[in-house]
């Protein structure tokens, strides 16, 4: 019996969410992991995209960050998944733009209008008590060479999709034979 595609772009979908949703997991278990789990779990929806195309991409993305908040123990990785779960399909569709200058500032735009967005809404709107208490210490110069970390750590993971997509095509594709 032959199965449908849509029955395969669903157990695709399910099977990998799930592998993003452990790695989410991994967040609340490892103390230093907060930023770095949403970061490996966004590199899944590679393979979701490429397969299934941006509707079905988008639908994983949406999917696994409302299970994030609910499965993840910790809420500030799952925040940071909602804001930048979604990049490897927004990378595409930055790379779309016209002129190279254009492009990198529309990434670098997104990175630090959701950074600022997403504590601010951590810090005062949820109130989110750890990320309040870690932000009580910092100083207004240690927030901006932060901000420039994330900045420096945003263009190596931008660096690195244009890689991973071209290994994932290349040499993991084939051997999984989808």
């Amino acid at each position: 019996m032959r199965k449908t595609r849509k029955t395969k772009t669903t157990a695709l979908c399910g099977v990998l969410a799930g592998l993003a949703l452990a790695v989410m997991f991994l967040g609340g278990v490892l103390p230093f992991a907060s930023i770095a789990c949403p970061v490996l779990a966004s590199l899944v929806l590679l393979p979701v995209y490429s397969e299934t195309g941006y509707k079905w991409g988008f639908v994983w993305y949406l999917a696994v960050a409302l299970l994030a908040f609910f499965i993840a123990p910790d809420k500030e990785a799952a925040f940071l998944f909602a804001v930048f779960g979604c990049y490897p399909i927004l990378h595409k569709l930055f790379g779309r733009l016209p002129f190279k200058p254009l492009r990198w500032l529309a990434k670098f735009l997104y990175l630090n209008g959701g950074t600022v967005a997403v504590y601010c809404l951590m810090l005062f709107v949820f109130s989110l008590q750890t990320v309040t208490e870690e932000f009580a210490d910092i100083k207004t110069l240690m927030l901006a060479a932060l901000l420039a970390m994330a900045n420096l750590s945003f263009l190596l993971y931008d660096l690195l999709l244009d890689r991973l997509e071209i290994f994932y095509h290349v040499r993991l594709r084939p051997k999984l034979k989808l």
